[in-house]
This record gives structure tokens, C-alpha cells and sequence, in this order.
């Protein structure tokens, strides 16, 4: 698993630096850090590339730079990365990286580009296929919202892969696995399979029912809870199911996991107009949920029942 983590330099970003040393730590993953400025190169002194560069000096580097060193201070806090006194920047065509060695000698890229966070994520997921984003926006008010706009929902809008939203949940945490019946939430399974040997509580399915399900509908989502409780069996976890009554999914899926869970659900592939105006549940679950989200956006794979391979577990 490739897995690419967002850092502003604030308290905020910590908590996914946190997240993302925690999951390199237990599981087999790749990991590369990328911090994005707005604007060119000549918003900012160039650092000089291509020689060591004391850390004792960070207060000399460029503003993105510096970004990235607290990064790597929170890495080697969590025993992640070995202490080091120097790095070695190079240039890249839209910023500059240096490389840092884990204490069991894997190499974590570390990225200042510039351009819009966006378009520059996008570019970098496509070029080196990262699997998930990793990031920590702080929450705010419907009124700043408005003026700065809400960066959870334009990444589960317009990001090209899965998004974790790093709050309350751990690694070590409870994890609730949405599952209505829906192809979306059908998708998130091959990812799941990644987390599960990090997964040390049972894994907790969600279903809710609401007051307008049809029959269809209601046998859809019990299929999936019970080829999920199958499927999650077979790879040896324990399992527990809530099955829910309300008008309000969201809501109770938000009281259901509490402030520290880590909330997996399933990316829609409704029409684009649709989410903008009305919302996913993704969205939803996100604006009522403390806990941290992780939003699955896999494309469908044909017709591939994964819950019938026997290769899948």
C-alpha cells in the first residue's frame, strides 16, 4: 500500500504525521510526506540545492522547507526515523524533496511543490499511484467555512483516490465499517483488507436502516452484512454488527462511533451535481463526526464478487 501524507506545519497536521508513522510501523506500506504552497517559485528564497544542510540552520530555509523539518521531527519522535543532523534538498520542476532513511532503512520522500493543493495532490497520486491521502484539516465553523471553504469536502469531491480524515481515531481505535447493500460500500473491502493487521478490537459493521428502504433494499444491505461477517470471519477477526433504525444515517453512525473511532464508508459514484448539492453520506458523516473518516473511492472492478475469491483474505 502507497500512502501519501499532507502537512501544513500545524498542530493539526501532527495528528496525521502521527497516523501515518503508526501505520508505516505496523504495516507492509510505502510513505511519502508532501506539504503544497501557493503561488511560484518566487514567492520564496531557493534553498540551496544539492548541498547538506544542517538542521541546527532550519530557520534559514525557505517556509516549506521548515514545514516539512517539523515533519520530520514528529517522525523521529515516534521512533519512526533515526535522528539526523542534515538533509540534502534537491530541486524538482515544481519544488524540492529530500529523502530520509527509517530505522529499518526504508527511504520516506519528502516534497514541497507549489501550485493549488488540489491539483498538486492529484498530479502527485497519479505519477506515483499513492493508494490513500493521509490529512488532518482542521474542523471549523459554518461561518469560516463559507469564506475559506471546507477542505474535507472538496478532497471527498475531487481527490483521484481514498482520503483518511485524521481526528479522534487511532490505528489502535474501533473500526466501523459502513455497509448498506450499495456498490460503494461493496468497494471498500479491498482496502479494509490493508488495516486488518492493524485492527486489534472487532471490526464493527453499521447498517442503517431508514424509514423509506424498501424490501429490495433491506435484503441488499443484510446480503452485505452477512458476506462482510463471512468474508471478516475467514480472515480471522472478530466481528460485531449494529444494525440501526432512523431518517438520519449519518447521525447515527456519528453516535454510534462515539469521538475515537476511525469511520471507513464508501465513496458514491452518484452523478457530480447530485454530491455538490445535496451531499454524500461521506460528507454527512464528516460534518457530524469527531472521530476520524476514512472515505474509500476504488473504482468498480467489472463484475468481481470479492467477497466470493478466495484469494481475497
Amino acid at each position: 500500500m502507497k500512502l501519501l501524507v499532507y502537512t501544513d506545519g500545524s498542530p493539526f497536521s501532527d495528528n496525521a504525521l502521527h497516523f501515518a508513522a503508526q501505520l508505516m510501523q505496523r504495516l507492509d506500506v510505502e510513505l511519502a510526506v508532501i506539504t503544497t504552497r501557493s503561488g511560484t517559485y518566487a514567492i520564496e528564497p531557493p534553498p540551496p540545492v544539492g548541498q547538506d544542510i544542517a538542521l541546527s540552520d532550519r530557520q534559514s530555509m525557505p517556509p516549506g522547507l521548515q514545514v516539512l523539518t517539523r515533519a520530520l521531527d514528529v517522525f523521529t519522535a515516534q521512533g519512526l526515523l533515526a535522528r539526523q543532523t542534515d538533509l540534502r534538498v534537491r530541486e524538482l520542476s515544481n519544488g524540492y524533496s529530500f529523502f530520509c532513511s527509517t530505522t529499518s532503512g526504508k527511504r520516506i520522500p519528502f516534497y514541497v511543490c507549489f501550485g493549488h493543493m488540489i491539483e498538486i495532490l492529484n498530479h502527485e497520486i497519479e505519477k506515483h499511484h499513492y493508494q490513500l491521502l493521509i490529512i488532518a484539516p482542521p474542523r471549523r465553523e459554518r461561518l469560516r467555512k463559507l469564506i475559506l471553504g471546507d477542505i474535507s469536502r472538496k478532497l471527498v469531491l475531487d481527490l483521484h483516490t481514498s482520503v483518511l480524515i485524521t481526528r479522534g481515531g487511532r490505528p489502535n481505535s474501533r473500526f466501523l465499517v459502513c455497509v448498506d447493500g450499495s456498490a460503494a460500500a461493496r468497494r471498500q473491502f479491498p482496502l479494509l483488507k490493508q488495516f486488518l493487521p492493524v485492527i486489534e478490537p472487532p471490526v464493527e459493521l453499521v447498517c442503517v436502516q431508514t424509514p423509506d428502504s424498501d424490501e429490495t433494499a433491506i435484503e441488499e444491505a443484510d446480503h452485505c452484512v452477512r458476506q462482510a461477517t463471512k468474508w471478516l470471519t475467514n480472515c480471522g477477526k472478530q466481528i460485531k454488527v449494529h444494525r440501526l433504525k432512523g431518517d438520519r444515517p449519518a447521525e447515527l453512525i456519528a453516535a454510534t462511533a462515539g469521538e475515537e473511532s476511525v469511520i471507513f464508508v464508501g465513496a458514491s459514484l452518484r452523478h457530480d451535481v447530485y454530491r455538490r448539492l445535496l451531499g454524500s453520506l461521506p460528507m454527512q458523516i464528516l460534518a457530524r463526526t469527531k472521530s476520524s473518516v476514512l472515505v474509500v473511492k476504488a473504482l468498480p472492478e467489472g463484475d468481481r464478487d470479492y467477497f466470493a475469491d478466495p484469494d481475497s483474505c
